[in-house]
């Protein structure tokens, strides 16, 4: 795990000291009320206290730096320093942001290691930041979704002009919670959605979402059943090697397998749902005994999951670099950025199954040196060190049927330039 700066700590103190200082001025304004609320917090959780304080710090220096931009610096609308993009008739990173309507998708739930997935959170995320920003994994839980979708297509001109494609992918993802250091308190500021491996059908998809948001998408050849027909199996392909060896040649091969194993009797929670609230109420409330008072490790207090989950607009972190030609082993442009996938129309639901009741699943990810899938994420329920396949229990299954935008990004954190 990294350790602040000392510029860092500084900042984060000067957060919680604007913080106190607007505290101060609510209790001046009424006394009688916030005095007695901030004594109760200081008595009872000074813990949440700070890092509220901090929180409201960062948000006034925020908005105290978007008034001067907008009335003392020419304006709220920056001119961009970049050069113009150039554009090709057979250019195949598109303009953002995308419509994607017709997803249907179906999830898998697995188990891994937080402490795996705490790795994968320092290697891709706070080790290039250096501390200045953090990311932990919310929960041991890793969703894995076969989608299809009906069209994808760009929002904006040129591209929007072109035309759609239809996508085919499976991405595994994780949640983490976003914070700094304030002291030896981490202050959580929000959640996102890291995707530690995806894997596409077409190559417009691919160079789209590397090139521009950063997403790290192979090339796959997918198995999904159409939504009328029976879930039984879903499989991805892609180019593997299987060991690392200067004599062997890559080759395409099976990688991940889902298979119904038992197709369950109905149970009173096997239902449809008609609203994304109710899908994600229902899917919290069976993977937590309460998903409003989840603890992430790290952080003592208690994060309420389920007023995250059921928001529209769903975050994303991607760590976006390219390497540098002079120097293969340094990277020319690096930078985190985040994004949100925002619903647009939610049509339908279904609970597949979960643990005993409804249909039971089974995914098997065939291990290779090139994909170290089971290894990166600790989803090490029936792994053998040095066996060809890991075959892993589905604690819950899903479908979801909607349309969505995936919006311009911004970058939260860049490496200085050369």
């Amino acid at each position: 795990m990294n350790i602040n700066s000392p510029f860092q700590a500084i900042q984060t103190s000067f957060h919680t000291a604007l913080g106190a200082a607007s505290a101060f001025t609510a209790v001046l304004q009424n006394p009688q009320k916030n005095l007695t609320d901030y004594l109760t917090q200081i008595q009872q959780k000074p813990d949440r206290l700070l890092q509220d304080l901090a929180v409201t710090g960062k948000n006034m220096e925020q908005d105290i730096a978007s008034f001067v931009n907008t009335y003392f610096c020419g304006g709220g609308t920056p001119q961009s320093s970049y050069p113009q993009y150039v554009e090709r008739a057979d250019g195949q990173a598109f303009n953002q942001p995308y419509l994607i309507k017709g997803t249907k998708m179906y999830g898998f739930i697995v188990e891994g290691s937080m402490a795996k997935l705490q790795e994968i959170c320092d290697k891709y995320l706070n080790n290039p930041t250096k501390g200045e920003i953090e990311y932990r994994p919310a929960t041991n839980y890793v969703v894995l979704t076969f989608n299809t979708i009906d069209s994808l297509s760009s929002i904006e001109p040129p591209d929007r002009d072109k035309g759609k494609v239809d996508e085919e992918e499976a991405v595994f993802w994780m949640l983490t919670v976003v914070g700094k250091k304030v002291g030896p308190f981490f202050v959580a500021e929000r959640l996102a959605w890291f995707l530690p491996y995806l894997y596409v059908n077409n190559s417009p998809v691919l160079v789209s979402g590397r090139e521009v948001f950063g997403f790290m998408k192979e090339l796959g050849t997918l198995r999904i059943p159409k939504i009328n027909q029976e879930p039984d199996l879903f499989t991805a392909d892609t180019l593997v090697f299987k060991e690392f060896n200067p004599e062997v040649k890559a080759k395409d091969d099976r990688l991940l397998e889902v298979r119904r194993i038992e197709q369950g009797e109905q149970h009173p929670a096997i239902k449809t749902w008609d609203s994304f609230n109710e899908a994600i109420e229902a899917i919290a409330g069976l993977l937590f005994d309460n998903p409003g008072e989840i603890v992430i490790p790290g952080l003592e207090l208690p994060l309420n999951l389920l007023d995250y989950l059921i928001h529209k607009d769903l975050p994303f972190v991607s760590l976006k670099q390219l390497r540098d030609v002079e120097d293969s082993r340094r990277a020319c442009y690096q930078a985190l950025l985040e994004s949100t996938m925002q619903l647009q129309t939610f049509y339908s639901g279904k609970l597949l199954g979960f643990n005993d009741f409804g249909d039971r699943y089974e995914l098997t990810i065939n291990n290779y040196a090139s994909q170290p899938l089971v290894q990166d994420m600790g989803l090490h329920k029936g792994y053998l060190p040095g066996s060809e396949s890991t075959r892993i229990p589905v604690k819950l299954a899903f479908l979801l049927h909607f349309d969505f935008v995936l919006n311009n990004g911004t970058t939260v954190w860049q490496a200085p330039q050369k």
